[in-house]
């Protein structure tokens, strides 16, 4: 009797420890699986959710027990609009992806950079049929020549991508500037969405000059002169402003 018992009792350890093994590898594989739930953090610009989530549906088998991350990140970031993106799993087998797009500034519409965005550090990066944004809108001369064929690693696109910033960090310039040509000499016009007349701006250099007396012609002349006076106010030259009239 007392051998029986000894024995059921291994019998009934056996099978709790078979158990227990089945629970674990089940556990295992259910754990490396993705589930079919995206948590996604992201801005709706170029890459809105709904087209995101296509990205995923087709690059991840959620049946799959193999699955890099890194793989998933580097195949989103071949998108040109992508600035960074994280991709991880949650405790709950939810796929998450944080992805940071590239805001734009600017966008180039002529030139040799034509159809390109601009962001606040100078990247360029293409326009989007899904998505557009109200920028300052940039001409540029076809007789321009780029050093090392980009427009911002020169001095004078250094110096033009900080003229753009600075109208976009200005609550007022930002609201009166529509768009800006760029000729060969890398001398530019600036044309107001208000009023007529084209602002000959020169060398995008002493900004802070140039635009204060951009603010003083808005403030201080067009209220006792007039909106539509001038057609030219030439503020590229040092301590003066030069305002030609419509003949």
């Amino acid at each position: 009797m007392k051998y029986m018992i000894q024995k059921i009792k291994k019998i009934i350890s056996v099978l709790v420890t078979l158990i227990i093994v089945i629970l674990l590898i089940v556990s295992i594989n259910e754990n490396n699986k993705i589930s079919n739930n995206f948590i996604l953090d992201i801005d709706s610009s170029f890459i809105h959710h709904a087209k995101l989530e296509r990205i995923l549906i087709n690059e991840i088998d959620t049946n799959s027990r193999e699955f890099n991350f890194f793989d998933i990140e580097k195949k989103i970031k071949l998108n040109p609009h992508v600035k960074d993106v994280k991709v991880f799993k949650d405790l709950k087998g939810n796929l998450n992806v944080g992805l940071t797009q590239y805001k734009p500034i600017a966008r180039i519409v002529s030139g040799k950079f034509i159809d390109n965005y601009i962001d606040v550090d100078g990247h360029l990066f293409p326009t989007s049929k899904d998505y557009s944004k109200r920028v300052i809108l940039i001409h540029l001369s076809d007789k321009i020549i780029y050093e090392n064929n980009s427009i911002f690693n020169s001095p004078f696109g250094e110096d033009l991508l900080k003229m753009i910033n600075f109208i976009n960090q200005n609550n007022f310039f930002n609201k009166i500037i529509s768009e800006i040509d760029v000729d060969s000499n890398k001398n530019i016009v600036i044309h107001p969405f208000l009023s007529k007349q084209k602002i000959i701006f020169g060398y995008p250099d002493m900004l802070e000059e140039k635009f204060n007396k951009i603010s003083l012609f808005y403030n201080k002349i067009i209220p006792s002169k007039g909106w539509n006076t001038y057609k030219t106010v030439n503020v590229k030259f040092k301590d003066q402003i030069i305002c030609d009239k419509f003949s």
